[in-house]
């Protein structure tokens, strides 16, 4: 048996490494049926390779992307074609394809290239990739241009004959020979997934179900963008969680729980890195957490973040089959249904849950015999087990929603949860369930009468509300013009939830019923703008061709984009992020000076050489910011402070008198004036 201590570092900064107690032994597990790969000779954990046939071919040139599907295709591959970067990194994660094509100039993802992305990430290592030019459009930019990403193979003119087929094939022939074992988690994926599609429509809580019926083991994967999940199942059951996303780790969970502070946080992330175990990370960072404690903390962080996973509806989903993961990946046991209902509580839409139950509207709900085998795994808490208790058939399913002990989305959630499991079930009559009883009677929940509100609740749903009502869509739903569509959507089911009347069913809120009408509409008319990606770049363009930005050209949504989230980058030290935000927004709007400010500011904290060298480079970009507007504040105060940086207060000092002239309120000059004067 191993310690607890047996936890090791990985993507998101924790990983669970070796198995804990409590866990399964690897040399009990079960192989799957229907592998598609066979033993070989050298022992029981090495397969050998399937064909090379899958391939991902991202191209955003449409005729080029439709000319080659054909043409691979024809040779025999099986192709996954996609035009944008998201939906690439989304596809290579969800279906691991054996080849990827990229071609040179696809958009980037965050500042980078998919060719970066696909290599850095787990999965990517082993995975040939072929970049592909535009010599057939006379475009190439030639060889150089993939020096940096890592690639097997560079194509300038995919469309000539034999050309991009054959480099395929050679690569092909060298990945079949290379004789690499492959071991652990890599053996799993290298298998064709059993199921696999779109997160649209809330696919999953129908998944776990089977899966926990089938207590099928194997490895589920999410992926939106560069974003990727996974969630480790054994017998049905989740143990074990993934991700490429800092903010998903332990420790930033411990830190939401308060087990940790934000220095021993930071204490754990370093200590994992180093590759301590969890339970040594944590007593380095001198929190006390071990034996039961611990396990608990860990199964409540499987279940939390699988319950995030479940609410997912952007990106794509697959789950490969197999156990052999346990040899180096902990497990720690938790309800396999449970995560299913939290899931569905954050994300899942009230009348996604309702659709299933509407039928039965008038018949009567009863408990089936699975309800108390599945008792545990369903992880219900004190309020969701007296709803459970009150399905007895011989309540009709309108008046167990109506009146009963929870408020209606509670009550809603539980029973579409309780029935996707297969632990209730609906018959047109009561329901006989006494010893001897023939016929049974109907039984009635009187309507409850509702309390009033406390006035402290009242205030802050009329405050929020009038904030909602009169702000922006960005404001109304307290996001960032950079937020994206994963963003939009949580805020809008957090603030529709939150000011719903439905979360107040024990409550009287009849002289607010407007007010919280009213606030739907507003947060309904949001999302529906946010959550599609043009609406929400026109509604910006709208948006910003109202206010007073403090730009002199044309407000280019994109590029305003990119800037807040080299801003935010910059915020969070990540200057290099920044660096490379930055260039891509003055890419994308050479004429706006402000953009060259920010851009000067990165590069003299993230440029290459020596600091005599960034200043020098900063100091150019701001000379073209100045060149477009000579009376910028900005860049007059960011040289000031590069001048500074540099010990030379004399002309520092010059430069921030002359931005007072001009503004004697900037009060950044004024700081920057009294630091230069120490």
């Amino acid at each position: 048996m191993l310690s607890l201590n047996s936890f090791t570092p990985g993507a998101s900064g924790f990983s669970l490494g070796n198995r804990v107690s409590g866990s399964r032994d690897a040399e009990g597990g079960r192989r799957e049926r229907g592998s598609t790969d066979t033993p070989d000779a050298s022992g029981p954990n090495v397969y050998t390779r399937r064909p090379l046939k899958t391939l991902l071919l991202a191209e955003s040139h449409p005729p080029t992307l439709e000319h080659l599907t054909g043409l691979l295709s024809q040779a025999g591959y099986t192709v996954r074609a996609v035009s944008d970067p998201g939906s690439a990194m989304e596809h290579f994660v969800a279906d691991n394809p054996d080849m990827v094509v990229v071609s040179v100039d696809l958009p980037r993802l965050e500042g980078a290239h998919v060719g970066h992305l696909i290599r850095n990430h787990s999965q990517g290592a082993r995975v040939p990739i072929v970049a592909i030019d535009k010599g057939h459009l006379g475009r190439a930019r030639g060889v150089a241009a993939v020096l940096d990403l890592k690639v097997n193979a560079y194509v300038a003119d995919p469309l000539k004959p034999g050309e991009l087929v054959g480099k395929l094939q050679s690569l092909a022939s060298v990945a079949a020979n290379s004789g690499a074992p492959l071991k652990g988690v890599r053996v799993l994926l290298s298998r064709p997934a059993v199921v696999s599609g779109e997160l649209k429509g809330f696919p999953l809580p129908s998944l776990l179900v089977s899966l926990h019926r089938m207590q099928r083991d194997g490895v589920l994967v999410v992926a939106y963008r560069d974003l990727t999940r996974r969630v480790f199942f054994a017998r049905g059951g989740a143990v074990n969680y993934d991700s490429s996303a800092r903010q998903d780790a332990l420790p930033s969970y411990l830190l939401q729980r308060q087990v940790v502070t934000e220095v021993q946080a930071e204490r754990v992330v370093q200590a994992l890195g180093s590759g301590l175990r969890i339970g040594a990370a944590l007593a380095e960072a001198g929190v006390e957490a071990a034996g039961e404690e611990l396990l608990q903390l860990l199964r409540d962080y499987t279940t939390d973040r699988l319950a995030q996973v479940i609410g997912m509806r952007e990106g794509r989903y697959a789950f490969y089959p197999g156990d052999e993961f346990q040899a180096e990946v902990a497990t720690v046991e938790t309800p396999a249904l449970a995560p299913i209902l939290d899931g569905a509580r954050r994300a899942i839409p009230l009348k996604v849950m309702a659709a299933p139950l509407r039928a039965h509207q008038s018949e009567y709900p009863v408990r089936t015999p699975e309800f108390g085998k599945d008792l545990a795994e369903l992880g219900l808490n004190t309020d969701d087990l007296k709803i459970a208790m009150q399905v007895n058939g011989r309540i009709p399913l309108r008046d167990l929603l109506a009146h009963g002990r929870g408020d209606l989305r509670r009550g809603y959630s539980l029973l579409w949860f309780l029935k996707l499991a297969g632990c209730v079930s609906f018959s047109p009559t009561p329901v006989a369930t006494g010893p001897g009883e023939v016929v049974a009677v109907p039984e009635s929940i009187a309507p409850r009468k509702r309390k009033p509100l406390s006035p402290e609740t009242e205030t802050s749903l009329r405050d929020g509300a009038v904030k909602i009502i009169t702000g922006s869509y960005f404001r109304c739903l307290g996001l960032d013009i950079a937020a994206d569509t994963e963003a939009v959507e949580r805020a809008y089911h957090e603030l529709a939830t939150h000011f719903h009347p439905d979360s107040y069913a024990e409550f009287d809120t009849s002289e607010m019923k407007d007010l919280l009408e009213s606030v739907q509409e507003k947060l309904s008319a949001a999302y529906r703008v946010l959550s599609v990606e043009e609406k929400r770049k026109a509604y910006l363009q709208y948006l910003m061709s109202r206010m007073d930005v403090g730009r002199s050209t044309t407000v280019n949504v994109d590029a305003e984009i990119i800037l807040r989230r080299g801003e935010a980058a910059l915020k969070r030290k990540q200057y290099r992020s920044a660096l490379i935000h930055f260039e891509e927004a003055v890419t994308l709007n050479p004429q706006e000076p402000e953009y060259y400010s920010y851009l000067a500011w990165a590069t003299f904290l993230a440029g290459t050489g020596p600091k005599e060298d960034r200043a020098k480079a900063a100091q150019k970009v701001l000379r073209k910011a100045l060149s477009l507007n000579p009376y910028l504040e900005r860049a007059l105060i960011i040289s000031a402070i590069i001048d500074s940086e540099m010990e030379d207060a004399s002309v520092a000092r010059k430069k921030l008198l002359k931005v007072l002239e001009l503004n004697p309120n900037a009060n950044l000059a004024k700081a920057a004036l009294r630091k230069v004067g120490r």
